[in-house]
């Protein structure tokens, strides 16, 4: 009887800890909540108007192990194919932000909501 109590009290103490790490430590700390549901993404179809809207591949210039990009992070990528690469990037996409999706529209260098 007494093992059980002490496993009982235990294990609550470890959900206890649990819960206060998930959902009151500062966002971005191991553990946290925040850590794993602030997180924000762009699905984007581009194309290069300035040759033949050919379609262009944001993983041919994007860091392979970084899959979880801001619409920020877009907007430097298109500038990026303009400058460096000569290229008019138009599409269309969503940015998935926490607890919503926005879809946007790239045009004239630059993205902006659709």
């Amino acid at each position: 009887m007494v093992n059980a109590i002490a496993a009982l009290t235990l294990g609550c103490a470890a959900l206890a800890w649990l819960v206060w790490r998930g959902f009151f430590t500062p966002v971005g700390s191991f553990g946290s909540w925040a850590m794993f549901s602030h997180i924000g993404a762009y699905r984007a179809t581009l194309h290069d108007d300035a040759h033949d809207g050919r379609p262009v591949c944001p993983w041919d210039y994007e860091l392979r192990q970084d899959v979880f990009r801001s619409a920020a992070s877009l907007q430097s990528l298109v500038l990026y194919l303009a400058e460096e690469h000569g290229m008019r990037v138009v599409g269309d996409g969503v940015v998935l932000v926490p607890f919503e999706s926005i879809r946007i529209v790239v045009r004239n260098g630059g993205v902006v909501r659709a």
